[in-house]
């Protein structure tokens, strides 16, 4: 309900987000259903129909492959797409707080109330929520059950037999998680890398370091193994992808890498902080979307604390080095000192990394392991009613109104497009005259449209576009960008092959 209220009390109603990233994740989803159904436009998985003809156009963004069954589920059983997409946001929310729960049980110890707080934390935080529009950065219990196994591993009493398990799902975890999206996958292994060399500035974890890798080592190389050969076809499109649209800049991120204020940012839509989005402070940070990270005062300072009184458990240490150390290479300092230039430039995949402050919702894990160990010393200490009365303020901080978009609507728009493209059309270009919306609005219709009527569209919408494609901005809204339009069709044909006459143009003007 804290993560889905607005969808919930509409009735199902409206979607989390606007008209453009999550309708096109939708579509990503959507697409690899379709393949998995066997249909014959979509015969092939990374060569989803936008774009047209470009091939591997699934790998210029997240293929979503580790999250695809949690949709097709719903599919399966009858329903709708756009209904589909509502249950597989509930259904990797879901699953996000009943990882997190059982990590705070099983792996911290924590209380049952305790951990059920900080698995909602987890799962429905202000900064997670705050990135509703990207439904990609949803799904992260693989990252959670990875760290489960990690602290199973690192367990004296574990023996050789169950580490093996243990090391399988440490190593499926991850690889299931970079298939689930880049960013988590990229940022579990960054932050895993980075607990390893924090565990080696204190004795006892070093040693647990050096224990665990003599004991569980060769399971974890033998996993290690089968993992790296699972993920050779995502390497494989991803490496084709990034050779064919290059690798990001550093000036592409400059303006995501998070500043001072970015850790403390609710956003204007949250309930209690929505007024300080009017701050200076805030107010002008660059790309200020991405840098909604803050989980309100109460939760940062109940996290720290719980963290803190914890101090003696490995853990507990080991989770303040990595969120201290994070903290320090990832800000912005004043006079423009970043030290993420030198990640970025010397880690490898941190260039496929723009939205560097996206790092912010991967706090959220730290901070649900502080909170739930702090309310459960409060009820061990026979304070559950003040344990009860603070993590209800905490859940509270989180709430956030964010925005919808109505589904029906959304979808009247993209039958009116299918119903412009005729029965003989072999692809089809959508570039409406005029129009009040923005143009990736346009060309995410004309890809759904392309699913109703099984006819591949020249429109396309990405975290990339393929070379020489230049039908962006689509809308022909005076003589020149009309000219310039039929001019990027032209070349667009004759670089790829095509017959001009063949592509059906639809150009009148959209319903509203």
């Amino acid at each position: 309900m804290l993560a889905h209220h607005a969808v919930l009390l509409s009735g199902l109603r409206v979607t989390h987000g606007d008209e453009g990233d999550a309708r096109f994740v939708h579509y990503v989803l959507e697409h690899g259903f379709r393949y998995l159904r066997g249909d014959a436009a979509h015969a092939r998985f990374w060569d989803a129909p936008m774009f047209h003809p470009a091939a591997n156009t699934t790998a210029y963004s997240d293929p979503l492959q580790g999250v695809l069954p949690l949709y097709a589920v719903w599919r399966a059983v009858g329903m709708s797409p756009d209904r589909a997409f509502q249950f597989w946001a509930f259904t990797v929310t879901s699953l996000n707080f009943l990882s997190a729960l059982w990590l705070l049980r099983k792996g911290v110890g924590a209380s049952s109330g305790a951990a059920m707080v900080g698995a909602v934390l987890f799962a429905a935080g202000s900064s997670r929520i705050n990135q509703a529009n990207h439904p990609q950065l949803l799904p992260q219990f693989y990252s959670v059950l990875a760290v489960g196994a990690l602290l199973a591993l690192a367990r004296p009493e574990t023996s050789r037999r169950a580490g093996a398990g243990w090391a399988a799902l440490l190593v499926a975890a991850c690889v299931a998680q970079l298939y689930a999206g880049f960013y988590w996958g990229w940022f579990l292994g960054f932050f895993l890398a980075l607990t390893a060399l924090v565990a080696l500035g204190f004795p006892d974890t070093r040693a647990k370091l050096f224990q665990g890798l003599r004991t569980h080592g060769p399971a974890l190389l033998l996993w290690g193994v089968v993992g790296v050969m699972a993920l050779l076809p995502l390497v494989q499109h991803s490496l084709a992808a990034a050779r064919e649209v290059g690798l990001r800049s550093f000036g592409e991120a400059e303006g995501m890498v998070p500043r001072f204020a970015t850790w403390f940012h609710m956003g204007d839509t949250n309930w209690l902080y929505g007024w300080t989005g009017r701050l200076k402070t805030f107010a002008r940070i660059p790309v200020e979307g991405e840098h909604r990270m803050g989980l309100g005062v109460l939760t940062l300072v109940l996290a720290g604390a719980g963290l803190w009184h914890a101090r003696q458990r490995p853990v507990a240490r080991l989770l303040m080095g990595v969120v201290l150390v994070t903290v320090l290479i990832a800000t912005r300092y004043r006079g423009g000192l970043m030290p993420w230039w030198l990640v970025f430039h010397g880690v490898p995949g941190a260039n496929a990394v723009r939205a560097v402050c996206r790092m912010g919702v991967w706090m959220l894990l730290p901070a649900s392991v502080g909170l739930a160990l702090f309310l459960s010393r409060q009820a061990r200490e026979g304070k559950a009613w003040v344990a009860a009365l603070l993590g209800s303020v905490c859940l509270l901080e989180q709430g956030q109104s964010g925005s919808t978009f109505d589904v029906a609507a959304a979808r009247a728009d993209v039958q009116w497009v299918a119903g412009q493209v005729g029965s003989g059309c072999q692809s089809f270009l959508y570039s409406p005259a005029g129009g009040n919306e923005p143009s990736w609005k346009y060309q995410i219709d004309a890809m759904w449209a392309s699913f109703e009527r099984g006819v591949p569209t020249l429109n396309g919408y990405s975290g990339n576009a393929p070379p020489g494609w230049a039908l962006e901005p689509v809308i022909r809204a005076d003589a020149a960008s009309a000219a310039r339009l039929d001019e990027a069709v032209r070349a667009w044909a004759r670089a790829r092959g095509l017959d001009v006459s063949s592509i059906c143009r639809i150009e009148t003007p959209p319903p509203h």
